[in-house]
């Protein structure tokens, strides 16, 4: 048993939280409804002319021969107030499905009466009747549709629109939207609960067929024009293929189908070059994984099974390839193997060079393969590949995806493939581990040549992480350079610890903190001349295992990227799997998150910069995994439901608050969790069902007088606080903090759903109680579904030899359970 193991601490309080937020009412809406009249006629006008030209407009199609569209289901774009785009808002009183969310309180609409209940509305607005007041919050009514290609498609298809060509063959993924929510699930064990659920099965069958219906149509309209080339996946809100289409039919498409909102190119994933090395080896006893140890699965180009470092975790009768046509599971890649390479940095996070005999692994590895031995994605839709792969392979929980589109990701809807990631992270309770993908070595050089500098060039748009390194519960992980290189010709691009010149950077898309972590993934060289080459080196590159399917040597230092980063978080991932296997696995994200520091001088003072490019910085397994007499965890974890908060208490004994003492004392607190989601909308807090954040008390805040600030009522019973008395108290020095104003500019924690915070107090100015609620905030759930949670604290000393773990747990009365 761990002497200084993770310690659960108990949830004290459960209760109904205090929301802050509101204000006046807006200027714009305040004078529409004083000019009732002039706003009415306005509305009116926009709709009469809308309603006449989509009626012309499928006139035409019916003497064209086009396919057919519902003359009741009429496109519209409004401008609401955006004071009111908020995570819980719909339009269904204006008989208008939500498409999609744009920016600046912008809708993409469709009416599903002919515009009927709208203009029911407007015209009520004047008479001031029940239900028209939203109407002084619409806006404007857009008219016209030269708006759609730019809501709708990608930035690569919108700068080709007007040179595609009616003839032209494209390969596209379209996204359609279907935002009919379901309420709750009556139970039919409580009273008149039969009735109500015989009317919900109702209601579901009825939902169920309409979703058939709006697929079918699409696909006879896609058929016009071409052909699904994969199947359909659905999510929460929308559904989602691949297509092949004519540009005829892409301009019908994005112009005149009610219900798109967003077409991008088929997604193309990295290309990977590695070369062969003479041959090398090195001898040393393996023991195989225990029998209950945990299974990483690794998402990739194949494995070599037969390979002697790797064969005795591999279970190949569990093995899979997903490469039409090819049923080999072994890693064709040229240059030594691309998953070979990453299945061996789970497995040897150091290299094997140096390794103590025996050595035991960590972990199995299931080989899981999806790219040809050109390192290609072909024929496979990503989105619908990763579901297949989680339903075949429903006993594994860990993956490894260290493979990425080979652009930057987009920052208006969350891809397919990172919704689809997100959506199984929170239903099948997976772990996905992602690279954020790689910055081709000819744009560092082209960046160098023309005056962009490193580590200048990172923060660039082109540079941002790769799908689907953006998708909201998945660890993202970056990479950071080795000891760095510098002799008569060539230098390396950054110093120890700093973000590798290759690596993509955040923020992620909504302003969530993206990479999650980094680790060691290599570093490059650039040449003292110019121009200015860049290329990989030897000292530079991390110790990987090769496939020696072409030859070659069983391990060698020859390649480098974010791809072997990745495989590090999941070798720390699989040990927390093996210390806690019946936990949820945000608490697996949690505490490799809460073990992560940033390098150098960012962790005492972190920047924009510094977080954007390394997340939450390197993880330590020996923090992640355990403490030690400095440092002691505390950690839980639960479900919370919607405006409902939990409130927990970690005391701190009176010697470690001597004011005979001065010492540095970290407090760090991480809370992850996962929800459902929507793609049709824009922002973390619109896309989650519920998101959830934390807060403390201050210091030397009583643990009651927090608890009346933080919560409205507990079991009925209003509470209430002195905003004048906790002014008085003092502040602990978070270095995040939750709204972008406070901590690191441009950045809060509560974007994301991992939040990290932490500050550093001196030991004279510890609490006797540290006190830390979480709360839930309404989402567009509206079942108030429970969502599951981790909550982990850690206290630490700086830089002394004092030792903390032991009194902090008696003071909380927490016994180390005895494994027997």
């Amino acid at each position: 048993m761990e002497q200084f193991p993770h310690l659960r601490f108990v949830q004290k309080v459960v209760g109904r939280p205090r929301f802050f937020g509101g204000g006046d009412e807006n200027e714009k809406s305040k004078e529409n409804k004083q000019n009732r009249q002039k706003h009415s006629s306005y509305l009116s006008g926009k709709t009469i002319n809308i309603n006449r030209e989509w009626e012309r407009e499928l006139d035409e199609r019916e003497v064209q021969g086009l396919p057919p569209l519902d003359r009741n289901f009429v496109p519209v774009f409004l401008q609401i107030n955006p004071d009111l785009i908020t995570n819980v808002f719909e339009l269904e009183n204006l008989g208008i499905e939500i498409i999609s969310e744009e920016n600046e309180g912008f809708i993409i609409g469709a009416s599903l009466d002919g515009l009927r209940t709208l203009n029911e509305k407007i015209s009520g607005f004047i008479k001031k009747e029940h239900g028209t007041g939203i109407v002084a919050d619409l806006w404007e009514i857009i008219e016209g549709r030269n708006w759609k290609p730019q809501h709708i498609l990608s930035e690569e298809l919108y700068r080709k629109w007007s040179d595609i060509q009616d003839e032209e063959i494209l390969q596209l993924e379209v996204s359609v939207a279907f935002d009919k929510p379901l309420r709750k699930e009556p139970d039919p064990s409580k009273q008149g609960g039969v009735t109500r659920h015989r009317k919900y099965r109702k209601e579901q069958e009825e939902r169920d067929k309409l979703l058939l219906q709006r697929q079918d149509h699409f696909e006879q309209f896609i058929r016009y024009y071409g052909e699904l080339t994969s199947e359909i996946i659905e999510l929460e809100d929308s559904f989602a293929c691949e297509i092949e289409i004519t540009g005829k039919g892409l301009r019908d498409l994005v112009y005149n189908y009610q219900f798109v909102f967003d077409v991008t190119e088929k997604e193309e994933v990295e290309e990977f070059g590695g070369h062969v090395e003479e041959e090398q080896s090195v001898d040393f006893e393996i023991l195989p994984p225990g029998d209950d140890d945990p299974e990483v699965g690794i998402i990739d180009s194949g494995i070599m099974e037969g390979h002697k470092y790797i064969a005795p975790a591999i279970r190949s009768a569990r093995s899979a390839s997903y490469v039409d046509g090819d049923s080999s599971t072994a890693d064709h890649v040229l240059g030594g193997g691309h998953g070979t390479k990453v299945a061996g940095a789970v497995l040897y996070p150091a290299g094997v060079s140096n390794l103590p005999t025996p050595y035991q692994l960590p972990c199995f590895i299931r080989n899981i393969r999806i790219l040809d031995g050109g390192n290609r994605l072909l024929n496979a839709f990503p989105a619908s590949l990763m579901k297949r792969i989680v339903d075949d392979h429903e006993d594994c929980k860990l993956f490894n995806l260290s493979v990425n589109s080979n652009a930057a990701s987009r920052t208006k809807h969350m891809s397919s493939w990172a919704a689809m990631i997100d959506n199984l992270t929170h239903s099948e309770k997976v772990l996905f581990v992602i690279s954020s993908g790689n910055i081709p070595r000819d744009y560092i050089g082209y960046c160098l040549n023309n005056g962009t500098t490193f580590p200048e060039y990172l923060l660039k748009p082109f540079c941002r992480v790769a799908n689907p390194g953006q998708s909201c519960f998945a660890l993202t992980v970056g990479s950071v350079n080795p000891l760095p290189v510098d002799d008569d010709n060539w230098q390396s691009l950054g110093s120890l610890s700093e973000v590798s010149p290759f690596s993509r950077t955040g923020m992620g898309i909504w302003n969530e903190t993206k990479p999650d972590v980094v680790e060691l993934g290599g570093g490059l060289v650039a040449s003292k001349s110019r121009p200015i080459l860049v290329r990989e080196n030897q000292y530079t590159s991390p110790e990987l295992l090769h496939s020696t399917l072409h030859g070659g040597s069983a391990y060698g230092r020859d390649s480098v990227g974010t791809s072997f980063a990745a495989p590090k978080v999941s070798h720390i991932a699989a040990q927390l799997k093996k210390l806690y296997p019946d936990e949820d696995i945000n608490l697996l994200r949690a505490l490799v998150v809460q073990g992560a520091r940033l390098p150098g001088d960012y962790f005492a003072e972190p920047t924009t910069e510094s977080i954007r490019c390394l997340g939450h910085g390197l993880p330590s397994l020996e923090r992640v995994t355990k403490n030690s007499e400095q440092r002691i965890t505390f950690y839980n974890t639960n479900e919370i439901r919607a405006e409902e908060g939990h409130v927990y208490e970690l005391k701190i004994p009176e010697e470690l608050r001597s004011q005979a003492n001065e010492y540095s004392i970290l407090i760090e607190i991480t809370l992850a969790f996962t929800a459902r989601i929507r793609r049709t909308r824009q922002k973390t807090k619109s896309y989650l069902a519920t998101w959830l954040d934390w807060n403390t008390s201050k210091i030397d805040e009583p643990f009651d007088h927090f608890l009346n600030y933080v919560m409205s009522s507990i079991e009925g019973e209003e509470k209430f606080y002195d905003p004048d008395e906790r002014k008085s108290y003092g502040d602990y020095p978070w270095k995040i903090k939750a709204k972008s104003d406070g901590g690191v500019k441009g950045i809060t924690r509560s974007n994301s759903s991992v939040q990290k915070d932490w500050a550093i107090v001196q030991s004279f100015q510890l609490p006797k109680e540290i006190s830390i609620a979480v709360r839930a905030h309404k989402g567009w759930d509206r079942n108030a579904e429970a969502v599951p949670y981790a909550l982990t604290v850690s206290l630490e000393v700086l830089n002394e030899d004092i030792p903390i773990y032991e009194q902090i747990r008696i003071e909380n009365e927490i016994e180390i359970p005895v494994q027997v």
